[in-house]
């Protein structure tokens, strides 16, 4: 075999594109002891992937409970990941209970509070203006809460994602 067929077939064995029985004629030049000294990391390159290595008895089962292993850790994030949800979707049916049901106190209150003066005013303008500044102080106090509720659903976002992020982190244990 020329050396330049040589070269060419270890240029496409590095490149991973020879077929089987190139790598055997690979094999076959380099077991003679003719070669010259500039194939010898080729020659010793040839030989240590052809000899036949012997798989540790027991290697299957260990690999095998080994991607077990990492599939129920998978298992255990998703549903870790799930429950976070949940509680999330049920923190946030909660809060808003929780502001529905503070409106209607406040306004069985207020309305209680304020029955004692219904039908006082005799000048329309009057009564017009002081039903504009009672919705008026409504609305700055339903936006007041509402920001307070939009910040605290913040930080539980930002909790969550920080979970998830050590979560994630964390390192698959054997």
């Amino acid at each position: 075999m020329k050396t330049e067929d040589i070269d060419i077939l270890i240029a496409r064995f590095y490149q991973g594109e020879t077929e089987e029985n190139e790598e055997k004629l690979l094999v076959e030049y380099f077991t003679v002891d003719n070669t010259s000294a500039d194939y010898k990391t080729d020659s010793t390159v040839l030989h240590s992937l052809s000899e036949e290595t012997e798989v540790p008895q027991g290697l299957e089962n260990k690999i095998s409970s080994l991607i077990d292993s990492w599939e129920e850790g998978e298992k255990s994030k998703t549903e870790k990941i799930a429950k976070l949800e949940f509680r999330k979707r049920i923190l946030s049916i909660a809060a808003s209970l929780l502001l529905i049901v503070s409106i209607g106190i406040w306004y069985q209150y207020n309305s209680s509070v304020n029955s004692e003066m219904v039908n006082t005013f005799e000048d329309p303008q009057e009564s017009h203006e002081v039903v504009v500044e009672a919705l008026r102080l409504f609305s700055n106090n339903f936006s007041k809460g509402t920001q307070t509720i939009e910040k605290a659903d913040n930080r539980v976002d930002n909790t969550f994602k920080i979970v998830e992020q050590v979560l994630s982190e964390s390192p698959v244990q054997e």
